[in-house]
């Protein structure tokens, strides 16, 4: 299985934490944030790309879905918070290869928190060495 959730997660996470120090991001859904604003960064599915397995279904590339949940509890201004964090997350995503399937709002259980949820997709292929390095390559679809 090609696994490069950590990376996505430290991408995005580190252009969070310079957007606001005080952001709270997780890796997965949390029932209920002590801080705010929060984020959860999460892979949502991860399956091969069958148009380029060898015959013995040796995965060479994988399809992989991400959801960025945005949450704010602002009296006022939750909205733009929502917003602001949302776009840093987005840049985050595309710069890596990512390309977004959907941003909306969406109405979070308890109705005093302001939520954005976004979806993306890429292409990425099985671990190389390049110079010491693992590396993988995203792509869009």
């Amino acid at each position: 299985m090609i696994d490069v959730e950590n990376k996505v997660f430290d991408t995005v996470y580190n252009a969070l934490i310079a957007h606001n120090p005080n952001i709270k991001v997780y890796g997965e859904a949390v029932e209920k944030s002590a801080t705010f604003p929060a984020v959860t960064v999460a892979e949502t599915d991860n399956y091969p790309y069958r148009l380029s397995e060898t015959e013995a279904e040796i995965e060479n590339h994988a399809i992989l879905i991400y959801e960025i949940n945005a949450y704010s509890n602002k009296q006022n201004g939750s909205k733009l918070e929502c917003k602001a964090i949302i776009k840093v997350a987005d840049q985050a995503m595309r710069e890596m290869g990512f390309r977004r399937l959907l941003c909306r709002r969406t109405p979070n259980m308890d109705r005093t928190i302001y939520r954005i949820y976004a979806r993306y997709e890429a292409i990425v292929s099985k671990a190389y060495e390049e110079d010491g390095n693992t590396v993988y390559k995203i792509s869009r679809r």
